[in-house]
């Protein structure tokens, strides 16, 4: 089954330095930073967080890292799931003391014909939850990738009950993406515990 979607709402979250700050906020006039806005959108067609995701993939789910996909959520719980879990995992391998982790919330819009598996059963290897288990599911796309015939994959998280993913497997299919919020994880040495909203999600 095929999913088509000529402009659907996505959440991502990814790492973000708290004293992180774009040129354009310390203008002080608001014209001045409209404009600078729109000098940006013209020499930077595609967002550089964008391309980020293809460009310094490794291996995850529908990719062994030999090409890169940009993975997002369409509801905001699912994506903050998605990234706390993965986040918790590190910490937890690298055996990262109890500290406060700040994260940047993405809002962008996907385009594109994707290959449709959310009727697939829970217990289908593709859905394995253990990201050690992904060799079924990366099998899986690799033909889907080389072939360009879809776009990506729409799939059930694992994360989240009734939560929906998707894995783009191009930049272009990825287009208006901004800070949409910023959130705080609180990891006490073994899970994230908690998770603050510094700025909300818009």
């Amino acid at each position: 089954m095929v999913a088509r979607f000529r402009k659907k709402r996505t959440f991502r979250v990814i790492a973000h330095r708290r004293n992180e700050e774009r040129i354009a906020d310390r203008l002080p006039s608001v014209t001045d930073r409209g404009a600078l806005d729109e000098i940006e959108a013209v020499s930077k067609p595609r967002n550089e967080i964008v391309i980020a995701s293809f460009a310094y993939s490794g291996a995850s789910r529908f990719t062994d890292g030999s090409y890169g996909v940009y993975y997002a959520a369409f509801e905001e719980r699912t994506a903050i799931a998605e990234s706390a879990y993965h986040t918790a995992r590190f910490l937890t391998y690298t055996n990262t003391p109890a500290t406060v982790l700040y994260k940047r919330v993405l809002r962008a819009d996907v385009r594109g014909a994707y290959d449709d598996i959310r009727a697939r059963p829970a217990t289908d290897a593709i859905y394995d939850p253990d990201p050690a288990n992904y060799a079924a599911a990366q099998a899986y796309a690799l033909p889907l990738y080389a072939a360009n015939v879809v776009d990506g994959i729409v799939y059930r998280s694992v994360r989240v009950a009734n939560g929906t993913c998707i894995a783009a497997f191009r930049p272009r299919l990825v287009a208006n993406c901004v800070t949409a919020g910023l959130l705080a994880y609180a990891f006490d040495g073994a899970t994230i515990d908690e998770i603050f909203a510094i700025e909300p999600i818009v």
